[in-house]
């Protein structure tokens, strides 16, 4: 459950973005939205917060797994990151729209020789509203 959505019955543009958000937070860290190992079940965007106001390094944020990857996917991770919790701010009015976060998204994408994939985008963007 998203904490957002205990505050309004108005479901938004704005709240769904804060939603992603939640959710990209959730891959990154390999933590649920609420757990009670997070101190008195302080929710993700909280501990979140609290880990990047300390002054351990952001990459503690990530799931284990996901730091012990190559230097560059790390550094992408952190990239996403910092669009997850742009996505959560708390001034609805201050969030992206979904397109911006797609479009922060496929910025963040590897260099293709280093990773075997290909240089065609997810998304093609001729079909993009």
């Amino acid at each position: 459950m998203v904490a957002e959505y205990g505050y309004t019955v108005n479901i938004t543009e704005k709240s769904d973005v804060y939603s992603y958000g939640v959710v990209l937070l959730e891959i990154l860290s390999g933590r649920s939205a609420i757990e009670p190992q997070i101190g008195d079940g302080q929710h993700i965007v909280e501990w979140v917060k609290k880990k990047m106001g300390s002054f351990e390094p952001a990459v503690t944020i990530l799931d284990l797994k996901l730091q012990s990857l190559p230097d560059q996917m790390v550094q992408e991770m952190l990239q996403t990151l910092g669009i997850a919790m742009f996505c959560v701010n708390s001034s609805p009015t201050e969030r992206p729209t979904m397109k911006e976060v797609v479009t922060l998204l496929m910025e963040v994408k590897s260099p293709t020789e280093e990773f075997g994939k290909t240089s065609q985008p997810l998304i093609n963007q001729s079909t993009q509203s």
